[in-house]
């Protein structure tokens, strides 16, 4: 039989186990819906004639470093808010850096005088009408059945 001045403790110790198995699980939950996400898309305009990028092109597009296409078209970038999960996910996923990693890498081309930072759009329907509306026009989706975008296949090495 227990002593009186040790069932709190178990008490606790047993409402502290079950609160540690419902994080874990509440976790594992939150995990897997990241990974039946919809699929991430690097889409461009109809106007540019471009099939394939690698990791390293698309880095030094969405960095600035790269502004204009094979044909001499300005790429135009545009990406949502850095608070959005799409844009999260593009950033770890395609870039391979953080959001505000690139944010930085922005601001430095902007103030230096090397180029102008990605146009930043407030929600998925406005990024994907910029996208179809605008020549040289590069960006992330969900969604591959939009009429007026071309897929770029991604290489990622």
């Amino acid at each position: 039989m227990k002593k009186p001045a040790l069932r709190w403790l178990s008490d606790i110790y047993a409402f502290t186990t079950s609160k540690i198995v419902l994080l874990a699980l509440a976790v594992l939950v939150m995990c897997v819906s990241k990974v039946n996400a919809s699929e991430l898309n690097v889409m461009v305009n109809e106007s540019v004639m471009v099939a394939e990028l690698n990791r390293s092109e698309l880095r030094q597009i969405f960095t600035g470093q790269r502004q204009y296409w094979d044909n001499g078209t300005k790429i135009t970038v545009f990406v949502l808010q850095d608070t959005d999960e799409l844009h999260r996910q593009f950033c770890r996923d395609i870039l391979q850096m953080f959001p505000y990693q690139l944010s930085r890498l922005w601001d430095q081309i902007t103030y230096s005088g090397q180029g102008i930072t990605p146009i930043r759009v407030t929600s998925y329907q406005a990024l994907v009408d910029a996208l179809e509306n605008t020549e040289g026009a590069i960006g992330y989706v969900e969604r591959t059945d939009i009429v007026k975008l071309r897929r770029v296949e991604v290489e990622l090495k």
